[in-house]
């Protein structure tokens, strides 16, 4: 009996310790549209890639999708965030290397399954460059 409890509280408190899922509005959408939109939008459509929306973020490109739900490793979007500097195809190009909890967010988003909401929730404003680049 002793056994089963010891289990039964190990379970209930990992459960009660895990984090709870990443909130797209509250979470990724201040990330994209802070340091991705500038470039990632209908206007300049850079990489093929355009982050308004879920419809339009896992439109399908020639070179295959960009985010994998489930999958971070076969997600281009997080691969480029992870580059170091010095890597062409390290992201954002322009701006400032996003911190590395921001990063953290993009990965457990995708892993969770990169759940987007439509309507307002999941829309994301194009917003010109500065020259800065942010």
């Amino acid at each position: 009996m002793k056994a089963i409890t010891a289990t039964l509280l190990l379970l209930f408190g990992t459960l009660s310790a895990a984090e709870p899922p990443v909130d797209f509005a509250r979470q990724i959408k201040p990330i994209f549209a802070d340091r991705c939109i500038m470039c990632h939008n209908s206007q300049t459509l850079l990489g093929e890639l355009n982050l308004q929306n879920r419809e339009l973020a896992m439109k399908k490109r020639k070179n295959g999708p960009v985010i994998v739900p489930n999958d971070p490793e076969k997600s281009p979007l997080y691969l480029t965030l992870t580059l170091p500097p010095s890597e062409r195809k390290a992201m954002p190009a322009t701006a400032h290397r996003l911190p590395k909890d921001e990063i953290k967010f993009i990965r457990r988003w995708i892993e969770e399954g990169a759940k987007w909401p439509s309507g307002k929730d999941g829309a994301i404003e194009a917003r010109p460059a500065s020259p800065n680049g942010r």
